[in-house]
């Protein structure tokens, strides 16, 4: 399992307190089915670049829908 992903369905369950299974995230939902809101989700970005030490892409950030490519994406720092 990727770093990144791993890393990814942690800070979710911390922030928002629910679990990020795998099969969401490749099922290409978005996170408003997990009941992640606007502020969560930024909450949820600035935690993923401060655990992985990492500045992501605000452009590119706006083109992840799903929780899918957002996983793809940060997969690419793998």
């Amino acid at each position: 399992m990727s770093k990144t992903r791993e890393t990814l369905k942690a800070v979710v369950l911390d922030r928002v307190e629910v679990e990020l299974t795998d099969e969401f995230i490749d099922s290409g939902k978005p996170f408003a089915d997990l009941g992640v809101d606007s502020l969560d989700s930024i909450e949820i970005l600035i935690s993923v670049e401060d655990e992985l030490d990492l500045e992501l892409d605000n452009l590119r950030l706006d083109d992840c829908k799903t929780v899918k490519e957002l996983a793809d994406y940060l997969a690419e720092f793998d």
